[in-house]
C-alpha cells in the first residue's frame, strides 16, 4: 500500500529555484536602469539638435541689430568689432527654445539654478565672432542641459557669416 504522501507533488518553492529568481532580478533591474538612463540622454539630445538652430538664429538675428544699434540684449557692435568670450553675453533659453534670459558669468560657468519669477533654463547659447575679409565669422556654441557647469555640458556649434 502506497502512503498519500507520496504521490503529491511537493508545495512551495525550493530554494534553487529562490537563488535563480533573484540572480535574474539581479542582472535585468540594472541593465533596465541603464537603458532607460541612456533613452533619456538620446532623448535630451534629440531636443538640443530640434531646438539648437532656431536658438542660434536667434542669437545671430540679435548680432545682426546690435551692428544697427537696436538689439535688446547686446551693446551696439562695430562693423569691425570682433565679439570675444570675455565681452559676449551668455544667453538662457528653455526647453522649448524660446528666450528666457542673460546670465550671469558665473550661471554660465557653474550651472543655471531655477531663479524666482524666471522660467527654467535648460539651453545656453554664446556667440563669438572673428573679422575675415568677407565678413564677420559668427560661432553660436548652443549648450545643454544649463544645470549643469559649462565643462559638463553638450555642445552644438553653428557658424554663420554677417556681410
Amino acid at each position: 500500500m502506497r502512503s498519500a504522501r507520496s504521490t503529491r507533488a511537493p508545495r512551495g518553492v525550493s530554494l534553487v529555484e529562490v537563488v535563480i529568481a533573484v540572480a535574474v532580478l539581479a542582472v535585468a533591474i540594472p541593465l533596465s536602469l541603464a537603458a532607460m538612463t541612456k533613452a533619456g540622454d538620446v532623448a535630451g539630445a534629440a531636443r538640443a539638435e530640434t531646438r539648437a538652430p532656431s536658438i542660434a538664429e536667434f542669437v545671430k538675428m540679435e548680432l545682426e541689430q546690435a551692428r544697427r544699434g537696436t538689439s535688446e540684449i547686446y551693446d551696439q557692435l562695430q562693423a569691425t568689432e570682433e565679439l570675444t568670450e570675455d565681452k559676449s553675453k551668455p544667453l538662457g533659453f528653455g526647453r522649448d527654445g524660446a528666450y528666457v534670459a542673460e546670465l550671469e558669468k558665473a550661471e554660465y560657468e557653474n550651472g543655471v539654478r531655477p531663479a524666482v519669477g524666471r522660467d527654467e533654463v535648460y539651453f545656453v547659447a554664446q556667440a563669438t565672432s572673428r573679422l575675415e575679409e568677407r565678413g564677420m565669422v559668427v560661432t553660436v556654441k548652443v549648450s545643454y542641459p544649463a544645470s549643469r557647469s559649462s565643462k559638463d555640458r553638450s555642445d552644438v556649434e553653428f557658424h554663420t557669416l554677417l556681410p
